[in-house]
C-alpha cells in the first residue's frame, strides 16, 4: 500500500460528511424520538450505502488500483463526489414534491459514476496481474453496476414507468437491494480485509488459490441471489446461501492466525479489521439463516428484524470498521481517540443490534445514543485531523 492517490482524500472526505445523514436520521429514529417518513427512511439507507459506503469504496479502489502520480484520479473521483450524494438527495426530494422521477434521473448520473468506476478498474492492468485484494475489489465494482442496473429501473417502475409487470415489481425491488448487500458489500468487505490487515503481504492470484476461491464463491452466490430474487427461483436462493456459507468457512481458514488472541493486541487500524472478519462471518450465517427461512414458508414481513440486523452487522461492524482503518492511515488523529471510536461504535452496534433482532425498545434506546454519538466523534475527529504523511499513509 503506497500513499495515495490524488482524490481519495477527497472522496473520504466526502463520504463522511453524508454519513451525518444517515446518522441524525438513525439516532431520531433508533431512540423513537421520530418516526421518518418511507422516503426520510430510504434516504437514510442511501446515505449510508452510496455516500458513506460506495465513495470510501471508491476511494478504496482508487488507492489499490492507482499511483500517487496518476492526476487523473480527481476527475473520477470528483464526478463521483457530485453524483452520489446527488442521488441520495433525490430520494429526501419525493417528501417535498409529487414525483418521484428525479430518482432515476439522478440514478442515472450514479450508475455513470459507477461505470466509470469500472473501466478505470479495468483499465489498470490486465486482470491475470492482480492481487487477491484487486479481484475482490474488480468483483465488488461489477457487482455494483449490476445493483445499480436494477436500481435505476426500480426507480423507473416506483415512478410510474411500466418497467416490469406491476404483478412482479416486488421482485425487483428484492433484488436491487440484494445485489447492494449480497454483492457488492460483501465483496468489497472481502477486498478490504484481505487489502488492509496489518503485517501481511496480500498474495498473488497465482499465490493464493484459496483466496481466488473464496472471492469467486461470494461473487456466484451473489449473481445466483439476484436470479433467485429476480425470478422467484427458490434452489438459487438456497445454491446461494450454501456457496456464501463455504465463503465464510475459507475466509475464516485463511484469516484464522490473525484472529488469534495474540493478534488483538497490535495497532489499532488491526483491531479494527479484525472486528470486521469476525463481522463479516456473522453477516454470511445471517443471510443464510434468512435464506433458509423464506425457504421454509416464512413470510418476509416476519423476518424484518433479523434483515434490520444484518443491515447494520455489514453495514458498521463490517464496512465501517474497514473505512476506519483507511482513514487511521490517512490521517493523524491520535491512538487513544482511535480507541475510543472503536470501543463506542463497536459497543454501539453491538448493542443496537441485540436490541434488534430480540426487538427490545430498551436496548435500542440504551445503544443508540451509544453508537451515533461515536460515529458523530469518528466524522469529527477524521474530518478535522491533518492528513498524515505519506510515509505514515503507508505503513501497514
Amino acid at each position: 500500500m503506497g500513499a495515495a492517490p490524488p482524490g481519495v482524500r477527497n472522496l473520504f472526505r466526502a463520504a463522511l460528511v453524508i454519513f451525518v445523514i444517515t446518522i441524525v436520521i438513525g439516532i431520531l429514529n433508533g431512540t423513537d424520538v421520530w418516526e421518518p417518513p418511507r422516503n426520510t427512511l430510504l434516504t437514510h439507507v442511501h446515505a449510508g450505502t452510496l455516500g458513506w459506503i460506495t465513495l470510501a469504496v471508491f476511494g478504496a479502489a482508487i488507492w489499490m488500483f492507482g499511483s500517487p502520480n496518476d492526476s487523473g484520479t480527481s476527475r473520477l473521483a470528483n464526478f463521483s463526489i457530485a453524483a452520489l450524494p446527488l442521488y441520495v438527495l433525490a430520494f429526501w426530494s419525493v417528501d417535498w414534491v409529487d414525483t418521484s422521477i428525479q430518482r432515476p434521473i439522478a440514478g442515472t448520473l450514479a450508475f455513470l459514476a459507477m461505470v466509470w468506476m469500472l473501466v478505470w478498474v479495468l483499465r489498470r492492468k490486465r486482470m491475470a496481474d492482480w492481487d487477491v485484494a484487486e479481484l475482490g475489489m474488480g468483483l465488488a465494482v461489477t457487482f455494483l453496476v449490476i445493483g445499480a442496473v436494477l436500481g435505476v429501473l426500480l426507480g423507473l417502475q416506483l415512478a410510474d414507468v411500466e418497467i416490469v409487470d406491476p404483478a412482479t415489481a416486488g421482485q425487483l425491488s428484492e433484488a436491487h437491494p440484494g445485489a447492494m448487500v449480497a454483492g457488492f458489500v460483501l465483496l468489497a468487505g472481502l477486498a478490504l480485509i484481505e487489502w488492509l490487515m496489518p503485517g501481511r503481504r496480500v498474495p498473488t492470484m497465482a499465490e493464493s488459490k484459496s483466496g481466488v476461491v473464496e472471492m469467486m464463491l461470494l461473487f456466484i452466490a451473489g449473481l445466483l441471489f439476484v436470479a433467485g430474487a429476480l425470478f422467484e427461483v427458490e434452489p438459487l436462493l438456497q445454491a446461494a446461501g450454501g456457496l456464501q456459507l463455504l465463503g465464510a468457512v475459507v475466509l475464516i481458514v485463511r484469516f484464522r492466525g490473525e484472529l488469534a488472541p495474540g493478534r488483538w493486541s497490535g495497532p489499532v487500524e488491526g483491531i479494527f479489521v479484525r472486528t470486521a472478519v469476525v463481522g463479516l462471518v456473522i453477516a454470511v450465517g445471517m443471510i443464510v439463516y434468512l435464506i433458509s427461512q423464506l425457504s421454509s414458508g416464512t413470510e418476509i414481513d416476519e423476518l424484518l428484524p433479523v434483515l434490520l440486523t444484518f443491515d447494520h452487522v455489514n453495514f458498521i461492524m463490517v464496512m465501517t470498521n474497514l473505512i476506519f482503518a483507511m482513514l487511521i492511515l490517512t490521517t493523524q488523529v491520535t491512538e487513544a481517540s482511535n480507541r475510543a471510536i472503536f470501543w463506542a461504535v463497536n459497543v454501539g452496534v453491538v448493542g443496537f443490534a441485540i436490541g434488534l433482532i430480540t426487538e427490545s425498545a430498551v436496548l435500542k434506546r440504551i445503544f443508540t445514543p451509544i453508537l451515533g454519538v461515536g460515529l458523530l466523534y469518528a466524522i469529527y475527529s477524521y474530518l478535522t485531523a491533518p492528513d498524515a504523511p505519506a510515509r505514515e499513509a503507508a505503513a501497514v
